[in-house]
């Protein structure tokens, strides 16, 4: 504990400039583990080596348990994204050297720590509104440089002007935060489910309900309204995961999470007791301020 509190605290305090209180906006000083603005508004570094800038309550973190991002781990461990998390590195390199890249929406941050090694981004913050989430991701993936904070993307706290790339993947977005917080010319690189992703499983799950269909159609035109996309990137490939881990692919994805009768499904899934071909869907939009 003592060693990732200490870590970060020192990628705070290297790239403490980008950070403005979420309360008030000022600027932050670091006071042994505690970020203290000029308004004495004071967040304390959790010794998992995070920091929590959220203030407020919401029931949208309740979805994600620590059930969903430790099979989301496992699942992510077999290569589940590694096609995707190449692609995403591929672009980002396009966009220069040990870019400063945010995260907004990093989940459990897994896809977080696989692009940082891919693209040597410096720094990389990653948010996340689940408590949870940020929690595992400081525990699983304490590097220097990469700093873990629980925040709000309605509320972002950053400064004006601070990024070259945000990346906004299978997550909510707030387009007007994003242009804040972006440099002039900066990429918001948005990656969105496309209409085969996980098809298998909802197709298992859902038979032949209209629930089996998925279109990504609205969260284009919400994108299309509000800032300008540049291009749009197709990525579609299968993967094929082991008996052993089809538990895991069902529990990591909200998809699952409030079905009726659950329990059944999952059984009658994992009883199948045969590897599972998965197919990868998304689409990426790069977009410019």
């Amino acid at each position: 504990m003592e060693k990732k509190i200490n870590t970060a605290q020192n990628s705070i305090k290297k790239y403490i400039n980008f950070l403005s209180c979420p309360l008030c906006g000022a600027e932050f000083d670091l006071c042994g583990a505690s970020l203290k603005c000029k308004n004495s508004h004071t967040y304390d570094l959790s010794k998992k080596g995070y920091a929590n800038l959220f203030n407020g309550y919401t029931k949208i973190v309740k979805t994600y348990d620590k059930n969903l991002f430790s099979a989301r781990k496992t699942v992510s461990d077999t290569g589940l994204y590694t096609r995707l998390i190449n692609k995403t590195g591929e672009i980002l390199t396009v966009y220069g050297k040990n870019p400063s890249v945010l995260d907004a929406g990093c989940g459990c941050g897994n896809l977080t720590h696989e692009i940082l090694k891919k693209t040597g981004a410096s720094p990389l913050f990653a948010v996340d509104l689940s408590k949870d989430g940020i929690a595992f991701a400081a525990a699983n993936f304490c590097e220097s440089g990469l700093i873990w904070l629980v925040a709000n993307l309605n509320n972002l706290p950053f400064g004006e002007d601070k990024f070259d790339i945000i990346l906004n993947i299978m997550s909510p977005a707030n387009y007007g935060e994003f242009k804040r917080t972006l440099k002039p010319g900066g990429i918001l690189l948005k990656v969105m489910p496309d209409a085969d992703y996980l098809k298998e499983l909802r197709s298992f799950i859902y038979k032949e309900n209209d629930k089996n269909e998925y279109s990504n159609a609205g969260v284009l035109d919400n994108l299309a309204e509000h800032i300008t996309l540049k291009e749009l990137i197709d990525i579609k490939y299968t993967h094929t995961l082991s008996a052993g881990n089809i538990r895991a692919l069902f529990e990591m994805t909200p998809l699952t999470a409030n079905l009726t009768g659950r329990e059944k499904i999952k059984r009658e899934l994992v009883l199948q007791n045969t590897d599972f071909k998965a197919t990868l869907a998304f689409k990426i939009a790069v977009c410019k301020i």
